[in-house]
């Protein structure tokens, strides 16, 4: 595990308190009321392949990416990966752990590239929360989300195919992460193939056959490790079928 460096926040990043306000769960505070959590702010730099956290360790910090992405995955007995998403700029890291009383991590999170982070220590964290409780409605919706995408995922492995599940997994990245040209829409996340094969719950050599029948169709292109969505209508049709 590659140790992260704690800074104060650094004049390359923009205002930590900005970041905050853009994020979801801290929607619609002012960086006026945001202020008092500014002396506990740290910037944290972690460099790709390395860990924000591991899965058991205390939830002691609520993270919010600056820049960079973030994969949310645990690792199985056989060593195969569940992966539960990729966080990226703006969004928040770690929040459930954080407001559980001597919480652990459920999860690993790994850098996908070199990434910042804002780190909020808990007891700041659940202090803030407690003084506004709106916001703990927002987190609570913010989890409920959550757990109905955690059953739709389930939902999938047992009524589609991989194909399928490849197909819908490529139009959600692509509406969440990615970025248009035209009819065109690439996803910014690096997404390896066992990364890929880790949000679908399929091994590496068939998400591999997966994308390359897409490519063939016409359906995606990929190049230098992304992945570019051409026909999302037709990705929409595959990820009906069922198996």
């Amino acid at each position: 595990m590659i140790p992260a460096v704690a800074q104060p926040p650094s004049k390359a990043s923009a205002d930590p308190l900005r970041l905050l306000a853009a994020t979801a769960i801290f929607d619609g505070m002012s960086e006026l009321e945001l202020e008092r959590l500014r002396p506990a702010l740290r910037v944290r730099k972690f460099a790709k392949d390395s860990y924000l956290f591991r899965e058991g360790d205390p939830g002691s910090h609520l993270y919010v990416v600056v820049q960079g992405e973030v994969k949310i995955v645990s690792v199985t007995e056989s060593g195969a990966e569940i992966v539960f998403g990729v966080v990226g700029p703006g969004e928040v890291i770690g929040e459930l752990s954080v407001f559980v009383e001597d919480g652990e991590r459920s999860t690993d999170a790994v850098a996908l590239v070199t990434t910042e982070c804002l780190a909020i220590p808990k007891e700041a964290v659940v202090s803030f929360f407690l003084d506004h409780p709106k916001l703990l409605l927002r987190l609570v919706t913010s989890l409920a989300a959550f757990v109905r995408r955690k059953d739709a995922a389930v939902a999938e492995v047992a009524f589609l195919d991989i194909p399928g599940r490849v197909a819908n997994k490529l139009l959600e990245l692509a509406e969440s992460k990615g970025v248009r040209d035209g009819e065109a829409v690439t996803i910014r996340v690096p997404l390896s193939q066992r990364t890929l094969a880790g949000m679908v719950g399929a091994s590496r050599e068939n998400v591999n056959r997966t994308l390359s029948r897409f490519k063939e169709l016409g359906y995606i292109t990929q190049s230098h490790g992304t992945i570019t969505v051409l026909k999302p209508d037709e990705l929409r049709r595959r990820g009906r079928s069922a198996v």
